[in-house]
């Protein structure tokens, strides 16, 4: 179990052993991941927020990253199980009809277990803690109501480093993938659209979200890792079942590129990942509405060797203290 005591001095020379076992050492490079901790960009679920309303949602997160892959290919000799869960609790307040603030929180565990296929005691390493953070003003140029299908809205906004960098294992410094945070603030741009086809009793979305990480410097000046920047884009369908279901399907791309040590980028981090996502709502009360989602990889194009996602679960519940005519209506993401 991991500990939060102060973080280790490392000397310009330590650094650098590091950076060069980084590069040469093909069991190391299979050990990075993608991974600049909790889900963020991705958990934007309202699109719209009333003037004077008030809106929460309250989501779990379990993401098994147990796949190995080289490029496109997944490889068979894992030797490694990591796991993710997250707790997101997203807060949107309608300052007016066109403009809303939303603010997230994040609560992080990771864990990560090595030596499956090489040790007759497989070693887990677990971190926990307060994630990271994110507010966001989103301004919506077209609102969608009884006359008008149409919903055209933009955001901006900046990634929070609340969570810690400073975690150790055996009074050593834990890679920055398994940190609950990432150290380093991060501009965000959002941008939802989305079309009700109420013939039919449904809505098709999209989503798009770019993040632009910060450095941070973890342990001396010599040690300032960056994680690659993120891009989202959701396109999916939203509608009625029966009596009080609801369902909801999705196709998700996501895009990162190379993470960075000092000036040195990464070679086992970044890539494409292709997934999709479906999941089933219910409406508990008119101010009330729980949902959950399932998500595979259908495709990844991964730089070098890296451990990734095999599927994704959720659970939400999301609350309203202002109904509107409208009732819930979600961009929904990662």
């Amino acid at each position: 179990m991991s500990s939060g005591s102060p973080a280790i001095e490392f000397s310009g020379l330590a650094s650098l052993v590091i950076l060069l076992m980084s590069v040469y050492n093909p069991v190391l490079q299979a050990q990075t991941c993608s991974c600049a901790g909790a889900p963020l960009i991705s958990s934007q679920n309202f699109a719209t927020v009333p003037g004077g309303s008030f809106m929460g949602g309250l989501t779990w997160e379990h993401n098994n990253i147990s796949s190995l892959y080289s490029g496109a290919n997944e490889l068979n000799n894992r030797t490694q199980e990591r796991i993710t869960n997250t707790a997101l609790l997203e807060l949107s307040y309608g300052i007016s009809d066109k403009l809303s603030v939303t603010g997230t929180f994040t609560y992080i565990e990771k864990s990560r277990t090595t030596g499956l296929q090489t040790q007759v005691n497989p070693s887990t390493i677990t971190t926990s803690g307060i994630g990271d953070g994110m507010v966001m003003m989103k301004y919506h140029l077209i609102n969608q109501d009884l006359w008008n299908p149409y919903q055209f809205s933009l955001g901006v906004g900046a990634k929070i480093p609340f969570g810690t960098t400073s975690l150790e294992a055996n009074n050593v410094a834990l890679n920055a993938d398994m940190q609950p945070g990432t150290g380093a603030w991060d501009g965000v741009g959002w941008m939802f659209v989305s079309r009700a086809i109420r013939t039919l009793n449904m809505n098709v979305f999209l989503n798009g979200t770019y993040r632009y990480t910060g450095t941070a410097e973890r342990f001396n000046e010599s040690d300032n890792y960056t994680f690659g920047n993120e891009f989202v884009a959701i396109a999916g369908v939203s509608g009625a079942m029966w009596d009080r279901w609801s369902y909801d399907g999705q196709i998700k791309f996501r895009s990162t590129t190379r993470d960075q040590l000092n000036d040195f980028r990464l070679p086992n981090t970044g890539g494409e990942w292709l997934s999709l996502k479906t999941g089933v709502g219910y409406q508990v009360h008119d101010w009330v509405n729980l949902r959950v989602f399932g998500e595979l990889p259908v495709y990844q194009q991964l730089n070098g060797t890296q451990p990734t996602t095999s599927f994704v679960l959720s659970a939400s519940v999301f609350f309203s203290f202002s109904q509107n005519q409208n009732g819930f209506i979600y961009g929904t993401g990662e």
